[in-house]
């Protein structure tokens, strides 16, 4: 008896983040443009880099937001989105605001900690809920691995820092992506 509650719920969860799948679709999107663009733009000044990644921050933090919202959600999974949303548009300001002398330091802790927010509430998502549990906590291990190694050398380069930071960002709009379709088809199955 108390398994099917489960799968109802489960049921409920998909259904409520199926409805916005395109939420997960745009925000991949936006992260393997920003990836890219970082990736092939090393050289580039730290003014386009810190509001490049200002603009990721503020962009995906809006989303985590929305999506904090959505129905479905357990009580945590919805506060940790919520929360994380929040610090990454704040950070995402902070950014914008202090991208002069300082910006390679302030970047990298910023980005740094926004990398760690997001690498916990993938992990606790990936624990809260079953469908797609090692992706989550895979997706999860991947942003904490990033925001550890951006955060030990901030000031290493310029360079070193937008190659590292532009690969993570290509690999989470990759699996944001497919994560998008994949959420799409399984509330399609579900619906039918």
């Amino acid at each position: 008896m108390s398994s099917q509650v489960e799968m109802e719920a489960d049921d409920n969860m998909l259904a409520a983040v199926g409805r916005i799948w395109w939420l997960l679709l745009f925000g991949g999107l936006i992260s393997l443009l920003v990836g890219i663009i970082i990736v092939f733009n090393r050289e580039g000044s730290v003014q386009l880099l810190a509001i490049l990644f200002a603009i990721y921050l503020i962009i995906s933090g809006l989303f985590e937001i929305v999506r904090s919202f959505a129905s479905g959600l357990t009580g945590g999974t919805r506060a940790l989105l919520l929360i994380t949303g929040v610090l990454s548009v704040i950070l995402g300001v902070f950014a914008i605001r202090y991208s002069g002398e300082n910006a390679v330091d302030l970047l990298g802790i910023f980005v740094g900690i926004a990398f760690l927010f997001r690498g916990f509430a993938s992990l606790f998502t990936g624990f809260d809920s079953k469908e797609g549990r090692g992706w989550n906590i895979f997706f999860g291990i991947i942003m904490l691995v990033g925001g550890v190694v951006i955060m030990v050398q901030p000031a290493a380069s310029l360079e070193a820092i937008a190659w590292i930071v532009g690969i993570w960002l290509v690999l989470i709009g990759i699996y944001e992506i497919i994560a998008s379709f994949v959420v799409r088809s399984r509330t399609k199955d579900l619906v039918a």
